[in-house]
């Protein structure tokens, strides 16, 4: 699927994490600047989750320097406390940046896995934390 493809899904509401090939049991960021989208997707329960969250950091500052507008997917199969931090962490960043007046968006979607009620539960106690758009969808 090609940006332009990518990009009609995601103003007709179909997740862009459908058409984002990754190994679930991998925890994969990518950063795909033409659609103002950061995605983040599989297990962020690796040692290594930290320094994709801190790249993540880095995307989202460079994306909201040059930018209006940042989408972020999320499809996290199974996360850890670290994670958690650092989420917290992206979602204060965002905050600030809604509050400067950005448009922000997160869309968080659960796997329909034995685990999916505890990420849509972590999602909601997420989106509660923020002041912008967190629409929370189960696949």
């Amino acid at each position: 699927m090609n940006a332009q493809e990518i990009t009609q899904n995601c103003q007709e509401g179909t997740s862009p994490l459908r058409v984002v090939k990754s190994d679930l049991k991998v925890f994969t960021v990518r950063y795909l600047e033409s659609l103002n989208l950061i995605t983040a997707v599989g297990w962020s329960i690796t040692d290594d989750a930290w320094i994709k969250y801190c790249q993540m950091m880095a995307d989202i500052e460079l994306h909201l320097k040059r930018n209006e507008e940042l989408k972020v997917y999320f499809k996290l199969e199974l996360m850890n406390t670290s994670s958690a931090k650092y989420l917290f962490k992206v979602l204060q960043r965002l905050n600030e940046a809604h509050a400067s007046g950005k448009d922000v968006k997160i869309y968080w979607s659960c796997a329909s896995a034995d685990y999916s009620r505890e990420m849509v539960e972590t999602g909601l106690d997420m989106a509660g934390m923020c002041d912008f758009s967190f629409q929370i969808t189960e696949a």
